[in-house]
């Protein structure tokens, strides 16, 4: 399971918007919303995590970092 911190993630819409945008590619998606940042949590390979990033900007979220 990797972490990301993620901006913008402000409520449970903003999680539901990430997870049916994104699920169908990159699987089941957990986000934190206790935390801020937010926390975003999934299985991801290397290869795709570029593409996640990237996916999520798309979506007006950004990815600070990996935990």
């Amino acid at each position: 399971m990797r972490k990301f911190k993620v901006e913008n993630v402000h409520c449970s819409n903003c999680a539901n918007t990430i997870k049916n945008a994104l699920e169908d590619d990159f699987g089941v998606i957990e986000v934190d919303l206790s935390v801020e940042p937010r926390v975003i949590s999934l299985e991801i390979s290397d290869e795709k995590v570029a593409n996640f990033k990237s996916e999520m900007s798309d979506l007006g979220f950004d990815v600070i970092e990996e935990i």
